[in-house]
């Protein structure tokens, strides 16, 4: 990785590689006969059936927001069909062919003729337009001088027509309203190529967000059942653990300190000067990590060293279920757990991003913003539910480490430990720079064997406004996914010689 502008292709690389292995092991393992006879009942109960009911609940609710939407004088959403009309042209959008014209060489006696552009059909689509020539040429737009309605412009070989939502078209020395003609001159005797090369979007660009969120749905589906049909032990354990934890009381109890939380947030003022909805983020996607995190640690906390304790683990392992089954499925349920936790909390989260700038809006007295503003508010937040939910988990696999071998109270202890070092790692290495050497060594070494949480962390962006790029997300997600495989290898070197009796 010394290149860093190899580090995204990379990373979005590794992470695609990892999503087509999910497909192809989903689709060859679970096109058995056993495997899709078993398929409605995976998907019905356990983490599948939660998560397929969270999802019908939105959709039941933006479906009621809709209708009273429709009878309001003044709709939530302009057009809302529309939306649905332009999932086709997801599809067909982003960077389009060049259109390329070859303009004949200017006459030793005498001027070149003018020369129609091929230029894009609908220019409301055009996302980013550029016009470059290899000679030096002059744009009108008409076929004759008599006719033309603007000054024409000189573009020489060197330079470049750019332009780029949200500019004005206005700003172009050319015409690009939508039935405009562009003509060219040469005005050299070399012949001259004039490249258009442009992007699209789809009429409602907010639509690839539906497809992201079914394509994501889809790859759970297929997560859940390649688990049930590779591993059926693993599995077994999995939904028996999630469904215990489910049912102890504290799940239900942060689950509404979460949600009294999130709806605090959005209506409390931080007195930011219109800043309000970055710490409505920041604080909403930090409380869901912190609540999730506590329910992993202390679900494998109890769930492990517990059952290790009272012989509960024996009686397991009597049956035909081996250690590594046991642990892997301890760690798969509170993996489920934790993502059930994400989804509700974080689809309430979304909905408070969505609405806080209305809600700003309302008590400064300014005008409405549009529900594409609230779009983006929202679809902002979705990468930094992904890596909270990355640092939740990846301290609930080291918990699940630590449990086959520590009880309740020290396995909390130095959770939290290593979270608020995990945190500190990087001004710990930085301030021991050019000291000691041992004090070096010790500071290379935390940052070693410890995760090093701070790349979870997305204050900074959030302030900054600015977005969350896939080459990080990818990133994040390969570091987390090592750490986690290093948790569960210590974690069954651990428990593989660990007395039962």
């Amino acid at each position: 990785l010394g290149d860093s502008r190899l580090r995204e292709p990379l990373f979005i690389g590794l992470a695609i590689a990892m999503l087509c292995a999910i497909v192809g092991w989903a689709l060859v393992f679970c096109s058995g006969r056993q495997a899709s006879k078993s398929a409605w009942s995976v998907l019905t109960e356990g983490a599948a059936g939660y998560i397929a009911s969270v999802a019908l609940g939105v959709v039941v609710l933006g479906a009621g927001i809709w209708l009273v939407g429709s009878q309001m004088l003044t709709a939530i959403v302009d057009h809302p069909l529309e939306t649905l009309r332009s999932l086709p042209a997801v599809f067909s959008s982003g960077q389009q062919a060049p259109l390329i014209v070859k303009l004949p060489g200017k006459p030793v006696d005498g001027e070149a003729n003018w020369i129609q552009l091929e230029m894009p059909r609908d220019i409301k689509l055009v996302k980013d337009f550029n016009l470059t020539s290899t000679t030096t040429v002059v744009l009108g737009d008409a076929a004759e001088v008599s006719k033309f309605q603007r000054t024409p412009y000189r573009l020489a070989a060197s330079e470049a027509i750019q332009w780029a939502q949200p500019q004005p078209l206005t700003d172009l020395p050319i015409s690009l309203q939508d039935g405009a003609a562009v003509f060219a001159q040469n005005q050299e005797i070399e012949e001259a190529t004039v490249t258009v090369q442009y992007a699209t979007n789809a009429p409602v660009p907010q639509a690839a967000s539906l497809l992201s969120i079914a394509l994501a749905t889809w790859l759970v589906g297929l997560a859940i059942l390649l688990q049930n049909a590779v591993a059926p032990r693993v599995s077994a354990v999995s939904l028996a653990t999630m469904k215990n934890e489910l049912a102890q009381p504290l799940f239900l109890v942060l689950m509404a300190i979460g949600t009294v939380l999130v709806v605090m947030f959005e209506f409390l003022s931080f007195n930011t000067f219109g800043e309000d909805i970055k710490l409505l983020k920041d604080c909403g996607i930090t409380t869901i990590m912190l609540l999730a995190a506590f329910q992993g640690v202390w679900s494998a906390s109890s769930s492990i060293s517990e059952e290790i304790e009272g012989r509960t683990a024996l009686t397991v392992l009597c049956k035909p279920i081996q250690r590594r089954s046991f642990v892997v499925g301890k760690f798969m349920g509170l993996f489920w757990l934790l993502a059930l936790m994400f989804i509700v909390l974080g689809v309430m989260l979304l909905v408070a991003v969505a609405y806080k700038p209305i809600y700003d809006a309302r008590e400064a007295s300014l005008d409405m913003p549009t529900w594409q503003a609230c779009h983006a508010e929202m679809m902002h937040t979705v990468p930094g539910l992904a890596m909270g939910f990355m640092q939740a988990i990846l301290l609930t696999a080291v918990s699940v480490a630590l449990a086959t071998r520590l009880p309740l109270l020290a396995n909390l202890s130095v959770c939290f430990a290593i979270y608020v070092i995990g945190n500190l790692t990087t001004s710990i290495v930085s301030s021991t720079v050019g000291a000691f050497p041992i004090v070096e060594f010790i500071a290379q070494l935390i940052a070693t064997v410890i995760p090093i949480l701070e790349h979870f962390q997305l204050q900074t962006a959030i302030d900054a406004d600015r977005p969350i790029t896939m080459s990080l997300l990818s990133g994040n997600l390969i570091y987390c996914l090592l750490y986690i495989m290093l948790a569960m290898f210590l974690a069954l070197v651990l428990f593989e010689d660990r007395d039962l009796a």
